[in-house]
């Protein structure tokens, strides 16, 4: 994958998370992946176009579990432009993650938030358990988002010659039409989904398959301020301006120069403390914060359940004391 200009938080996430295991030995036992052993990528076309395509909700639903990630994250003070996130994935065994982009292209983990609202965990640093290769399967050759006025679509790559994936990306091994391109990230927009079935089945697309959140504006702490400082025997309170959608659902992570990570699931009614108790779990010194709002929807296809998740995601940048 080609690293976005202007994206040092990425390159440290790379770096914290490199010691956690790389399956480079392609032995199908788990770990890590290299991200820079995939196959040539093309936009993905139907094997027989004079099928058509499936418009209709009902039919049979296959076995597997897929994910597609969907992802906006505003520029911000690292400073980073704004960038659209698009990965997925299908796999005969459940997913362990509701992010499948920071898998793929951030090398973060990020497990499952709380279930019930305002609630807090706490997990060290870990790195994605990919599993048993044979666990990954090739359904299709992309997935595409698309309303009146934006397009977005994900590819199919091969990682190390064994993990099939669907991923947005502008490298030079891929086709420009899956190049991500943050202008076709709409908020609060209803946009269809399209999943190519290559020689697996005829194309389905699904209307209105998934609304994007509307717009997160964060507006404490100093988010635009890189490295502001953040008193942990203080706690932290989180603002932003609500969203009474029931649909939608505030995440917040934070997680420190070491990967030990708190996050929590807080009720989108505008502010969020993290007590010190809490706060003081995490070691001194540069850390990451991210708010996102986000929403998730379970389509039933030729496949099998695609979980499509969209959200938007601010991150920022304290230095803990």
């Amino acid at each position: 994958m080609s690293s976005p200009a202007g994206f040092p938080r990425w390159t440290l996430a790379l770096l914290l998370l490199a010691a956690c295991g790389d399956n480079g030995n392609n032995d199908g036992s788990g770990g890590d992946t290299d991200s820079t052993a995939a196959s040539d990528t093309d936009a993905p076309t139907s094997s027989d176009p004079s099928a058509g395509s499936d418009d209709t909700a009902g039919g049979e639903v296959g076995p597997n579990f897929g994910l597609l990630s969907f992802t906006f994250y505003p520029a911000d003070a690292s400073p980073a432009p704004a960038q659209l996130g698009m990965a997925g994935a299908w796999r005969t065994e459940p997913f362990t993650t509701d992010d499948f982009y920071a898998v793929r292209s951030l090398a973060l983990f990020f497990p499952p938030p709380p279930a019930k609202a305002d609630t807090l965990e706490v997990h060290d640093m870990s790195a994605y358990d990919w599993g048993k290769a044979d666990a990954w399967i090739t359904l299709g050759n992309g997935l595409r988002l698309h309303s009146a006025d934006a397009d977005a679509l994900a590819c199919l790559q091969v990682l190390e010659d064994s993990y099939p994936v669907y991923l947005s990306d502008d490298a030079a091994f891929f086709d420009k039409a899956c190049a991500p391109d943050p202008a076709q990230w709409q908020p609060a927009t209803a946009y269809d989904l399209t999943a190519y079935g290559g020689e697996a089945f005829a194309d389905q697309t699904r209307q209105a398959a998934i609304t994007t959140p509307g717009e997160l504006v964060v507006t404490a702490p100093a988010i635009d301020v890189f490295d502001f400082p953040l008193e942990q025997a203080k706690g932290l309170e989180i603002k932003w301006g609500a969203d009474d959608d029931p649909d939608d659902r505030i995440i917040i992570r934070m997680w420190d120069q070491f990967g030990r990570q708190l996050v929590v699931h807080a009720s989108d009614d505008g502010s969020y403390t993290i007590a010190a108790v809490e706060l003081t779990k995490l070691a001194a010194g540069p850390a990451t914060l991210t708010v996102a709002r986000e929403r998730s929807r379970e389509l039933g296809l030729a496949a099998g359940n695609l979980r499509i998740v969209a959200r938007t995601e601010v991150w920022a940048y304290p230095d803990l004391f």
